[in-house]
């Protein structure tokens, strides 16, 4: 019972710290920050946008917008993803191993 316990406790406080962080993030405003920071225009854009409306040509919202990608690929992804890949191959030809041999056991 002692064992039980110990592993929930451990469990519940892992996702009261999540709770907390999660809580004070939002208290603080860092979503909206993070959210403004992706509307706003940059200083270049804007003149850009000003300088178009100046000279009457058809604006549109989507030839201001700064396009912003974010790489997600690092070593730690790229292992993972070798890896998964190694271990669906050798999970493919197993199964069609089994399924072959299975398959011989059935037409004999």
């Amino acid at each position: 019972m002692g064992k039980k316990y110990k592993v929930f406790k451990w469990v519940f406080l892992f996702f009261f710290v999540i709770f907390l962080t999660l809580y004070f993030s939002g208290i603080s405003g860092y979503y909206e920050y993070q959210n403004y920071q992706k509307m706003v225009l940059t200083q270049e854009q804007i003149e850009k946008f000003e300088q178009d409306v100046k000279n009457g040509k058809e604006v549109d919202v989507k030839n201001y917008m700064v396009k912003s990608v974010t790489n997600y690929h690092n070593s730690f992804s790229n292992l993972g993803l070798k890896l998964s890949t190694g271990i669906s191959s050798i999970i493919e030809k197993s199964v069609i191993k089994v399924f072959g041999a299975i398959s011989g056991f059935v037409t004999t």
